[in-house]
């Protein structure tokens, strides 16, 4: 994803999910939505799951632990990446470039320190 132009609550995101042109916005609820669509991400207090679909069908998944102290494990439920809730899906570490495991139904990482992220490519098994 190529991101421009953070200006006050809007991100402008360029060539991601197959599309052009997309904007997220932080809404006056504390979540993330789609300018275009009005679609939420997945949003806790502090912890944040940006995810969006690859050309292959897998989805990009970022990990965010924007606390201000300490470490955390995020869980990454299917159905917050649009797939269906019981089925299996390989989760790799982008940055570790190894496959972690296959997984149903979600994914929990281990800790994450503040301010950091994990970034994930996860695919359905066939």
């Amino acid at each position: 994803m190529d991101a421009y132009y953070f200006v006050g609550p809007t991100v402008d995101a360029y060539t991601c999910n197959k599309g052009d042109n997309q904007a997220w916005i932080w809404a006056a609820d504390g979540t993330v939505q789609s300018k275009q669509t009005g679609d939420c991400l997945t949003l806790k207090p502090e912890l944040e799951i940006w995810a969006g679909e690859l050309a292959d069908g897998a989805a990009a998944v970022v990990l965010l632990n924007r606390a201000g102290n300490g470490s955390e494990p995020i869980t990454v439920q299917w159905t917050d990446i649009g797939f269906p809730p019981h089925d299996h899906a390989v989760v790799r570490d982008l940055w570790a470039r190894k496959d972690i495991g296959v997984f149903a139904g979600n994914y929990t990482s281990p800790n994450i320190d503040h301010h950091s992220v994990m970034m994930l490519r996860i695919k359905l098994t066939e």
